[in-house]
């Protein structure tokens, strides 16, 4: 009865829909007999939702911050409240592990229900559930999911054995074997063997497309495909990819008959017996293979909600599949019961200003099949709040323009700062998006020597190039003989964080260990002489420095890890060893502990330390029997980052992110960072070599050729944008460099310019320093009628430094106030802010005021014995600058393998004429030359033989 109840009330809901923009919430009890009460109000377009009647599919479109993922919860909530549905008849999926982890949390909120499982998760883990249970019922092997880095190996592996051998397919001309060495065409052809395992087309299969379109790099590819599925059914465990997972759950499906996998043993056994609705979160995100998935699914008869927005797609370029909100009817099949597209009228996030970047945006893409969800309103309590920050000087969108990067960066660091503390914007509830993983290592940096607390939401770089991950896995791999142990990877050890040494201590211990070995007559050179002292722990005990205490400690953990490996030990192990051995883990934790660039580098290498020992935990659960040799190698070699299981440090820090990495989060503030000209929109076609996105068209029955590739780009650069600056509640800031060498992007030409003039608010909004190209007259918006604003960054400068929002800031403000005017309370304050210890407000830390350490000359010339040595090739360098000259003096410059022989030349000469009868013949310098010669740090043997 309920049922039927609801699905009657559905046709209502939907009639109250005629209206396009229909905002006004309706009471839940005009929808519902009373069983069931929303947790918040819902407007007429989400009580829609909400009425769909049992066993009916459909889609729900929404633009950005029109509650989406609200009403899926509400959802799931009616169907177990109000229709009684158990909490594992309904499952919710996402596209991303993040935004799995937020909904479940959402939904364990909302409901306060015991579960057998997770509330919510992603396909690919659902997916990998049905398998594992469909191979143990069956007795096969448990599935092992392939990671992109394990792939990229596997393939690299492949493609460098048929260029040694002169073996495998042969490939079009233009894909040399150079070509075949990048790791952007590893990545395409991982991308290309994927799309066809996502469309079921097998490796014959698409060399035969290949020949019958005239696409020889297909031929090729798909004779390279069988071989590699051949190498991959040969391992030990059922290794599969992603797309390969999706495929055979797809498949278990289909073989267990029924409703989602059949009943019985077997659908009791695949987790998915009884399972009435699926709701799914971004569906625009999903794969082919995984829209194909849910419509297995819904062919089975499990009824599919499907939410998202095509204006936000991200993934476009990976196989995306944008449209399938608007085509739900075709993609799950013509026998599933599919209602038409339901439209949210109302955005709950933001204000018009926020929306009117918004809709100028989406109204330069295509539609993909939906939009009517650009026709959505702004809600009444947005309106409200914009205009309340409007008042205040905060205006909803600005942009800034830099003159350089490092302005830039300056720009992001005040306005961050100033929301932070003069608007109590928590740092968690700001978020910094850039177009490029390759971007946010550097601007992370940045924010972190500014003390702006940071986190990272992708992870955008392998484990080798992780400072701590590498150079624990180095250390170990030194140790047991995995990799090479020459003067640079010694140098490399000490100088990390096992070794603890700096650049000065490394060079004391060097001259150490090579006045010890002149002292008993030896000639080596000090490289090797350090890489002995490594390899044999009891070489230092004679030398008492701080430097060879370390080194002597360093090298005693890769003896104990050697002995460790030779009884047999597990890389775990291993690595365990030789980190208990060090001090790091409590110096770390410690230090992450703060704030400030130490803090948030600790967090970094713990989070690297974290992700290798969990890559080695599923190294030794999959491959129990393989050698720790193979996994440092592996780890050391791949250049594709792994998506990691490990948990990352959390707490109050910026989020910097990518588009993809921000999907389904919401913050205050979002400064769009980056907006460069040929950065964003990055207008290089994709899939250049091996033409993945052509096999897809192919595949949807589209004819090549007709669309506009390059049209095509731009779209989903587009809906990047569109994606990041909509993650705002607030205030969002897009920034750019316009220079003599960098352009600003097109995308910054959507926010109007403000018109000149003088005008209020700060860097932010709020504060103190009047912002430069505002006008005065239009309002606190800076722009008429209160529209985006437009600032060069050089009055953030002025702001920051008129009005400094770090300690560390007014302290060097207060300090230039003392010394122009002698201003007694810029004393007191400094005096406060030493108590307090402020760096750089103590006195005694000041160089300008502290007494020279010694006023004795360097060499007392009164002293006949004492002799200065005079190098005329620097007699230029200290006319020019004496402080330059004496560093180098004092500190050693590092030599070149040319001015190393310059230096040896003379000190052999100085060595001949020295002696009371000196052998100045060719055949005598040529002998103390050759004496010597092993003292030059030749790279390679055949070096020397050359010079």
């Amino acid at each position: 009865m309920r049922a039927a109840s609801v699905g009657a009330e559905s046709l209502r809901a939907r009639s109250l829909l005629a209206e396009p923009l229909l905002a006004e919430p309706l009471l839940a009890e005009s929808l519902f007999d009373g069983s069931f009460v929303p947790a918040v109000p819902l407007d007429a377009s989400q009580l829609a939702v909400l009425a769909i009647a049992d066993g009916m599919s459909g889609a729900v479109i929404g633009a950005p911050g029109s509650g989406k993922t609200l009403t899926l919860i509400e959802t799931v909530a009616e169907r177990i409240e109000g229709r009684g549905y158990a909490a594992s008849e309904v499952l919710a999926l996402t596209p991303t592990r993040q935004s799995a982890t937020r909904l479940r949390d959402r939904l364990a909120l909302r409901l306060g229900v015991p579960t057998n499982g997770p509330l919510a998760r992603t396909v690919n883990s659902l997916a990998f559930q049905l398998v594992q249970a469909a191979r143990a019922l069956e007795g096969a092997e448990p599935p092992t999911l392939l990671t992109g880095a394990e792939q990229d190996r596997i393939i690299a592996e492949l493609l460098d054995g048929h260029i040694v051998e002169g073996l495998g397919p042969e490939w079009p001309e233009p894909l040399t074997a150079d070509v075949r060495a990048l790791r952007g065409f590893r990545t395409e052809l991982r991308e290309l063997m994927m799309r066809a395992t996502e469309a079921g087309v097998s490796p014959e299969q698409l060399a035969a497309l290949g020949r019958r379109h005239g696409v020889a790099e297909w031929v090729s590819a798909g004779e390279f495909a069988r071989e590699y599925q051949e190498v991959v059914a040969s391992f030990r465990d059922a290794s599969l990819d992603s797309a390969e997972l999706i495929a055979e759950a797809r498949l278990q499906l289909v073989r267990g008959g029924g409703a989602a996998g059949g009943s019985g043993a077997r659908g009791s056994a695949v987790g998915l017996a009884g399972v009435r609705l699926v709701v799914v979160d971004d569906v625009q995100e999903l794969s082919r293979g995984a829209v194909t998935f849910l419509s297995t699914l819904a062919r089975r008869g499990v009824a599919v909600l499907a939410f998202g927005d095509p204006d936000v797609a991200t993934t476009s370029f990976r196989g995306g599949e944008k449209d399938t909100l608007g085509r739900l009817g075709s993609v799950l099949g013509e026998r599933v019961e599919v209602g038409a597209p339901l439209y949210l009228s109302t955005v709950y996030r933001h204000g018009p200003g926020i929306r009117s970047l918004v809709d100028r945006s989406t109204a330069r893409v295509g539609a993909a099949a939906a939009g009517r969800q650009r026709a959505a309103r702004v809600a009444g309590d947005a309106l409200a709040a914009e205009a309340e920050h409007e008042a205040s000087g905060v205006p909803a969108v600005r942009r800034i323009e830099s003159a350089s990067p490092a302005a830039e960066l300056a720009a992001i660091v005040h306005l961050l700062r100033e929301h932070h503390l003069l608007r109590g914007v928590p740092w968690s509830r700001m978020a910094v998006v850039v177009r490029s993983g390759a971007l946010i290592s550097s601007l992370v940096r940045g924010l972190a020597v500014a003390e702006v607390p940071t986190r990272t939401q992708t992870g955008g770089r392998a484990l080798r190039d992780d400072y701590a991950a590498r150079h624990l896995a180095v250390a170990v791999a030194t140790a047991i003989g995995a990799g090479p142990f020459d003067d640079d990877v010694a140098a490399e050890l000490l100088l990390g964080p096992f070794g603890g040494l700096d650049a000065v201590g490394l060079r004391r211990l060097r001259l150490a260990l090579r006045q010890e070995e002149l002292a008993g007559g030896g000639n080596r050179p000090a490289a090797a002489l350090v890489r002995e002292s490594l390899a044999e722990p009891g070489r230092l005990s004679t030398i008492d420095s701080a430097p060879a205490r370390r080194a002597s400690r360093l090298a005693e953990a890769l003896a104990a890890v050697r002995a460790l490996h030779a009884s047999g030990a597990s890389i775990e192990e291993l690595l365990w060893e030789l980190w208990s051995r060090s001090s790091l883990a409590a110096e770390w934790q410690k230090q992450a502990a703060g704030s400030g660039i130490l803090a948030d580098e600790a967090n970094r290498n713990l989070d690297g330390v974290v992700g290798v020992f969990t890559s080695a935990k599923r190294f030794v659960e999959r491959s129990p029997h393989r050698p720790a040799t193979d996994f440092l190698v592996e780890l050391l070699q791949s250049e594709v980052p792994e998506d990691s299981l490990s948990p990352r440090s959390a707490g109050e820090a910026v989020v910097v992110s990518t588009p993809n990495g921000v999907i389904g989060a919401e913050f205050d503030v979002v400064v769009v960072a980056g907006l460069q000209e040929s950065v964003w929109p990055n207008l290089r076609l994709r899939g250049s070599l091996l033409h993945p996105d052509l096999l897809g068209d192919l595949v949807a029955g589209r004819e090549p050729g007709v669309v506009d590739e390059r049209a095509e780009v731009l779209g989903d650069e587009l809906r990047m944008f569109v994606l990041a600056v909509s993650r705002a509640t607030t205030q969002v800031v897009l920034t750019s460099v316009s220079s003599d060498d960098e352009q600003p992007s097109p995308f910054v030409r959507l926010v109007p310019e403000a018109p000149e003039g003088g005008g209020g608010g700060s860097a932010a909004g709020t504060g103190a320093g009047a912002v430069a190209g505002e006008d005065a007259g239009a309002g606190a918006g800076g722009a008429p009628g209160g529209g985006p604003a437009a600032a060069p960054s050089s009055e953030f400068a002025r702001a920051a430094a008129e009005h400094p929002l770090s300690l560390r800031a007014l302290a060097g403000s207060l300090r230039r106030r003392l010394v122009e005017t002698g201003d007694p309370d810029a004393a007191a304050a400094l005096a406060l802010l030493a108590r307090e210890g402020v760096p750089g407000a103590d006195t005694a830390s000041w160089y300008g005021l502290l007494e020279p350490s010694t006023t004795e000359p360097l060499v007392d010339l009164d002293v006949p014995e004492n002799v200065v040595e005079v190098s005329p090739s620097k007699l230029e360098t200290f006319e020019k600058s004496p402080l330059a000259w004496f560093i180098d003096k004092v500190s050693g410059a590092t030599m070149g393998l040319p001015a190393g022989i310059g230096t040896l030349l003379h000190s052999v000469m100085e060595e001949v004429t020295a002696d009371e009868s000196p052998d100045l013949s060719a055949e005598g310098l040529w002998q103390r030359l050759d004496e010597r010669w092993g003292e030059l740090p030749f790279e390679s043997p055949w070096l020397a033989e050359r010079e």
